[in-house]
């Protein structure tokens, strides 16, 4: 296929076909709440169907196809998705594939957006940042992200702000949806036993998505009328794909906390059962890790003094890297079983400049020795450390 920002990958096992448009924008504060309403907007009716029956018979008829949108936050990128899911044609006479790429299409370019529809949009994106402040976990998750990262992308919500909502027009929405329409980059990524399908050219994103992180060692907390705490900590790493340490890095997550094997799970929570939840995660794009725990608030003294431990203790030890590298290659095998996962890896290729595939991913993993993730733990800073402390008696 030559035309521009289409990613077409064919695979006859597929009984299922997936289509995705992913809209990329510059991540700001000031475009995030909207974009976050234009997602509800094109995921709700058009001006070809005007009507919440006229948008669901139009589905019916494509053979109850599947179709959703969403945000999210690539580095520098804030991305819109509209993502369909629905059968192959090749079961049915009608063009299916050509019926998905024009609902796509039509859904972008003219979604219905009026006084209702806007309304509806806003009291979503509304109840949804609402969900996210009421959460405790997933505030001290955003307000240790904002505290420490100040104006640089990781700081900005991606929910988006309730200030903004509140004094969003339908007008400002209108020239958002033709702003993004007529600027943004486009790619179009389709999956399955597809052939030939005709989509119009895109405009794809050439300039890669991460960023260069600085976070300042720091402790702050807030309070709430709760027994439970929530406690953050971010590290600034900088390990980005495609440096030399970068699957040493990933190895050293996994070991110090994203499986029932690793060092926060098994020492702090199964070994003194200090908390009720502990992992360890990052965003690979911003060159930042960070660990999550929630605990009762009489033990937020020992399970710092517990945290920093870990790495000690890892720096220490013979580290169980083949059970590491298994938890990885295990993921990185089922990709191309999934349309939605193997659309994501070629989506994640372009955002890093790369050609990876999963087996040369896997065959990365296999190199690492024990000496490199333990460089890795050399690298290792003081964390900005956000403490959500509740101050109820349990």
């Amino acid at each position: 296929m030559d035309k521009v920002g289409i990613y077409q990958i064919n695979d006859t096992k597929f009984n299922e076909v997936r289509m995705s448009l992913r809209v990329i924008l510059d991540l700001k504060k000031e475009s995030v709440t909207k974009a976050n309403v234009l997602s509800q907007l094109f995921s709700d009716r058009l001006q070809k169907y005007p009507t919440k029956k006229l948008i669901t018979e139009a589905q019916d008829l494509a053979y109850g196809m599947k179709y959703s949108t969403r945000t999210y936050g690539v580095g520098k990128y804030l991305i819109i998705e509209l993502s369909l899911r629905g059968i192959n044609e090749r079961f049915v006479e009608e063009k299916l594939h050509e019926i998905y790429v024009d609902f796509i299409l039509e859904t972008f370019k003219r979604p219905l957006i009026n006084e209702e529809t806007f309304a509806e949009a806003k009291k979503n994106v509304n109840q949804d940042i609402k969900s996210a402040t009421e959460t405790p976990n997933y505030y001290a998750i955003t307000k240790a992200f904002e505290l420490s990262g100040g104006d640089q992308t990781f700081g900005i919500s991606l929910s988006g702000y309730a200030d903004d909502l509140e004094t969003m027009t339908l007008n400002d929405m209108l020239n958002f949806h033709e702003k993004v329409v007529n600027e943004s980059f486009t790619e179009w990524y389709m999956m399955g036993d597809l052939g030939d399908v005709y989509v119009e050219s895109m405009k794809p994103l050439h300039i890669p998505a991460p960023v260069q992180t600085n976070i300042e060692a720091d402790f702050v907390f807030e309070t709430h009328d709760l027994s439970q705490s929530e406690l953050v900590q971010v590290y600034q790493i900088n390990i980005k794909p495609g440096d030399r340490l970068y699957y040493p890095y990933l190895l050293f997550l996994g070991i110090l906390g994203q499986s029932p094997s690793s060092y926060l799970f098994k020492n702090i929570r199964e070994k003194e059962s200090l908390c009720y939840s502990i992992y360890a995660s990052q965003l690979i794009y911003d060159g930042l890790f960070y660990i999550s725990t929630s605990f009762d608030s009489n033990n937020e003294a020992v399970v710092l003094s517990k945290i920093s431990e870990q790495f000690e203790l890892m720096k220490r030890d013979d580290l169980d890297l083949y059970s590491a590298k298994q938890y990885q290659i295990n993921k990185l095998s089922g990709i191309a079983e999934s349309t939605r996962k193997s659309i994501d890896f070629v989506f994640r290729n372009n955002r890093l400049g790369m050609d990876d595939t999963p087996a040369d991913l896997m065959a990365a993993f296999e190199k690492v020795t024990e000496a490199e993730v333990k460089e890795v733990l050399s690298l290792i800073e003081k964390p900005f450390i956000f403490v959500y402390r509740g101050v109820q008696d349990a």
